[in-house]
């Protein structure tokens, strides 16, 4: 399963790639906006881990509206530390995302919301 990891955050994108490697994912990283689409575009990954608030380039919901632009199929679970999380939601599943997680998450917890996702 080929999944592509949007988080501006160094730390975060580097422990969520090294864990679900283990776990068996082929996992592609972007702290950009910019950088995702491209790679999106060129590996047609299957799921898509999309942080919400990033500080530079397009915002996490234009990148979720033009991923699905580009690949309807694609499976986009959103993770968010920001907002009310019923206003998130409303908004991120109306766009097209069929998951939100919020952070901090517990990796064991996101592997299995993943492994979901990937089989609907």
């Amino acid at each position: 399963m080929k999944l592509l990891i949007l988080d501006d955050e160094e730390v975060i994108l580097e422990s969520l790639k090294l864990y679900l490697e283990r776990k068996g994912y082929s996992v592609l990283t972007a702290q950009r906006g910019e950088i995702a689409l491209s790679l999106l575009k060129e590996h047609n990954p299957d799921l898509m881990l999309l942080d919400l608030h990033l500080k530079e380039g397009p915002t996490g919901i234009e990148v979720l509206k033009q991923a699905l632009a580009f690949n309807p199929q694609l499976k986009v679970a959103v993770l968010t530390g920001f907002g009310k999380e019923e206003d998130v939601k409303d908004k991120v599943f109306s766009l097209g995302a069929k998951l939100l997680l919020k952070k901090p998450i517990q990796l064991n917890y996101l592997k299995e919301e993943l492994d979901k996702l990937a089989s609907i």
